[in-house]
């Protein structure tokens, strides 16, 4: 479900439906008063934080087709939450992290990113630590895509970070040894 057009997270599920999703009661839409063009609906910075993206992708005024402005868009979302975590407001946190993503399949839609992209899967990993950061398996994935972006120095620091967590798996060895020995060939 990737558009609400417009409306808060929710809002659409408190509605009792029967077969065929018609409502059980009537719903009646009164006087909601209309908004003209240049008067702000709302829909950007909701919360006054400085967000200046929509919640929903959906509901921007333009539609755009390049990979870098919606990364940008995700980045800037990922940050938002980032600094809600760090004040402790989970919920706020989680609600710009759940944005970001929505956004972020926007843009593996418009790059049509398969499993097989090595940047898709540093964003996937990334995410993936955002939810935990005691995701062994993340830092795993993030440490090969590194090592296949030929960012070794990226690589080393996943595959500690993974060998942290599961000090005895040996395909997390191996691949830190691999890392390693690429480092310590690149300044031969």
């Amino acid at each position: 479900m990737h558009s609400r057009n417009g409306l808060p997270d929710g809002v659409s599920n408190h509605v009792a439906t029967e077969d065929g999703d018609y409502p059980t009661l009537d719903v009646i839409i009164e006087d909601c008063g209309e908004i003209h063009k240049e008067t702000d609906d709302g829909v950007s910075n909701f919360f006054k934080d400085g967000d200046i993206y929509p919640d929903w992708p959906a509901d921007l005024d333009k539609k755009v087709n390049e990979i870098s402005w919606w990364m940008k868009a995700v980045d800037s979302i990922k940050a938002f939450g980032n600094e809600q975590y760090r004040k402790q407001d989970y919920k706020m946190a989680l609600r710009k992290y759940c944005k970001a993503l929505r956004y972020l399949d926007v843009c593996w839609d418009l790059e049509d990113i398969d499993q097989g992209d090595l940047k898709g899967a540093l964003l996937d990993a990334d995410f993936a630590i955002r939810d935990g950061e005691d995701n062994v398996k993340a830092f795993f994935r993030q440490g090969q895509a590194c090592m296949a972006l030929n960012d070794i120095d990226a690589a080393v620091e996943s595959f500690k970070k993974a060998l942290d967590l599961e000090p005895n798996d040996g395909g997390i060895k191996k691949e830190l040894a691999a890392a390693r020995k690429k480092v310590s060939n690149n300044y031969l």
